[in-house]
């Protein structure tokens, strides 16, 4: 490893997505924060950090469309890129901020701000569905993608502080375990999905409806349906298959997402008991309950 570069973290992700705010909460955590690079000079900054005398352990650099227009070939240039960090033995991490098309067009009305895709041959939608298609490669091979459709600023940078943190080296792995509500979108920051939709809903009693997955009543009433227990024995043993591959793989980070209709019962309940089961096993997990306050 460079007896410099310790560490690298690159923010990338949709323009309007909140890669300023993150990139500035590593700036907090002591990184050395560069805005609006291309991989190839990516490249060429942590080579001249390791060239140099000045010891940078820690560097976090935004890669955004801005940039990617001067690249040719864009998928070469990031093959590139992630070829050279393993050549160079540096360890690495991409976060990919993503956003829905509508909420990045409120955003871009609000602050009155032009796309950098914007022209007058493409409206702002267009814009964004392009810069989607430029950026599609770089989220496949990012570690963890981020959906700040329903983060404010200081909710996001709380939430890469956290991912920062939490991951010191390669061989640790956080792992996310969310809730979530299909009537609200799949969250895209999911590795594997599961759908409890068709366990017992206890939104049809009245008395209920109100509570969420965390309560004892709806804990009652889940556990009175024997599909659930089956449910939750399916689950974890997938999950206790293949989570030990994954960790031999160079991954940082692996996000759970268990849906119901709501996102307020059914899969509370059951990402709480994957919790219970799962935490004596990995050291680096979290749960998140992305659709109840």
């Amino acid at each position: 490893m460079s007896k410099h570069i310790n560490r690298v973290i690159l923010i990338t992700g949709l323009s309007g997505s909140g890669k300023s705010s993150a990139l500035h909460s590593l700036e907090d955590l002591g990184y050395y924060c560069i805005d609006n690079l291309s991989p190839d000079m990516v490249m060429s900054i942590v080579k001249s950090s390791i060239a140099s005398d000045i010891s940078i352990s820690k560097i976090a650099i935004s890669i955004d469309i801005r940039s990617m227009k001067m690249t040719q070939n864009i998928v070469s240039a990031i093959d590139s890129m992630y070829d050279f960090f393993l050549k160079e033995n540096i360890s690495n991490t991409t976060i990919y901020l993503h956003a829905s098309t509508k909420v990045l067009t409120s955003r871009f009305n609000a602050t009155r701000r032009l796309h950098p895709l914007s022209s007058k041959r493409l409206s702002l939608s267009e814009s964004i569905i392009k810069e989607m298609g430029f950026l599609k490669f770089l989220k496949e091979r990012s570690d963890l993608v981020i959906d700040t459709d329903k983060l404010i600023p200081t909710d996001l940078k709380k939430s890469i502080v956290k991912y920062a943190k939490s991951v010191k080296h390669n061989n640790d792995i956080l792992i996310q375990l969310q809730s979530f509500g299909y009537k609200y979108g799949i969250p895209e920051d999911s590795d594997f999905v599961f759908d409890v939709r068709c366990l017992k809903n206890p939104f049809w009693d009245k008395k209920l409806r109100d509570l969420n997955g965390k309560h004892k009543k709806i804990i009652g009433f889940l556990e009175d349906d024997n599909q659930t227990p089956r449910m939750l024995k399916t689950i974890l043993s997938f999950l206790n298959t293949w989570i030990p591959k994954i960790l031999k793989s160079d991954r940082n980070y692996l996000t759970i997402s268990i849906g119901c209709t709501g996102g307020h019962h059914r899969s509370v309940y059951v990402t709480e008991k994957l919790y219970k089961s799962l935490k004596s096993k990995y050291n680096k997990l979290i749960v998140k309950h992305r659709d109840i306050n």
